[in-house]
């Protein structure tokens, strides 16, 4: 079974090669696969506009080859744009091929580790999606760690519809792995405003949870500021709110309560006016309703 996305890039190639019959004896049928025989391992990623041709196609050991590269490349030299662009040609010399396989799933889970590390949700999302779909059926990669990633990514979409699907579809086992475990205990704190232990989790994240909780943390931050402004009158020390909210400094609050309109302090700059900033909160967190993201499937 085929991905909504993969099928309708078959569709796409084959109507495009049904189109050129008309000027090429070549019988092309539905089920036209691409055999690549390109050499070359690096190639840039270029829309496909027409039937792909086979000479500019890598075959899977060349494809192995350029993952090894790309891997070397990404570790020396960190160009992002370079590396992103590289792993969309990859990606796409493996689906007109029809290559479903370990390697194709080293190739994704490899792509959205380095998009979440330089915060390209958009990116992430699209690997996250056919990873999904080649876990299900039945190819073997690292489960336990992307389901902890697709539950973080959609309590910072705020999906809660899917969120409780992915619950749904979890086994014992899988709620007792680690790192599933931590994304339901990040939910877990998320639905019952237990801002201690989500900042806890934060610190605590595996693998590269904590580039996933990096987009919502601040949101997070300032819902739990306005119950702490709420309940605590006239004053709260700022030393308290910099290690309650994992904070690395102080510079790191002071930029995060200048940004949130926030920044009013009393008794020698080390309380924060929880009175002053409260309209300014607020406020802020109006704009954390909406997440737009580049990608989103």
């Amino acid at each position: 079974m085929y991905s909504a996305q993969e099928e309708k890039e078959a569709v796409s190639i084959e109507y495009l090669a049904r189109s050129r019959m008309c000027c090429s004896p070549l019988e092309i049928h539905f089920d036209y696969t691409v055999k690549g025989t390109s050499t070359k391992l690096e190639k840039p990623y270029l829309r496909l506009t027409a039937a792909p041709d086979p000479a500019t196609v890598r075959p899977l050991e060349i494809l192995k080859q350029t993952l090894r590269l790309l891997r070397e490349k990404w570790k020396k030299e960190q160009n992002y744009t370079y590396i992103c662009d590289q792993f969309k040609s990859m990606r796409q010399d493996l689906t007109v091929q029809r290559i479903k396989n370990e390697f194709t799933v080293q190739v994704y889970e490899i792509h959205a580790r380095i998009a979440l590390e330089k915060g390209d949700l958009g990116e992430y999302n699209q690997c996250q999606t056919q990873l999904k779909g080649l876990y299900n059926s039945g190819i073997q990669g690292n489960v336990m760690e992307f389901t902890a990633y697709r539950i973080l990514y959609f309590l910072h979409t705020q999906n809660w519809a899917d969120v409780n699907s992915t619950m749904a579809e979890l086994t014992d086992d899988m709620k007792k792995n680690s790192f599933v475990h931590h994304a339901l205990l990040v939910r877990s704190s998320l639905a019952t405003s237990n801002y201690h232990q989500f900042f806890y989790l934060y610190r605590t994240a595996p693998n590269m949870g904590g580039y996933l909780m990096d987009q919502f943390c601040e949101r997070e931050r300032v819902r739990a500021l306005i119950i702490l402004c709420k309940a605590c009158r006239p004053e709260l020390p700022l030393n308290y709110i910099q290690e309650e909210f994992a904070f690395t400094s102080r510079e790191e609050l002071n930029k995060f309560l200048v940004e949130q309109k926030a920044f009013y302090l009393r008794n020698k700059d080390e309380y924060l006016d929880t009175k002053s900033v409260l309209n300014g909160l607020l406020e802020s967190v109006k704009k954390y309703k909406k997440i737009d993201i580049k990608g989103q499937v």
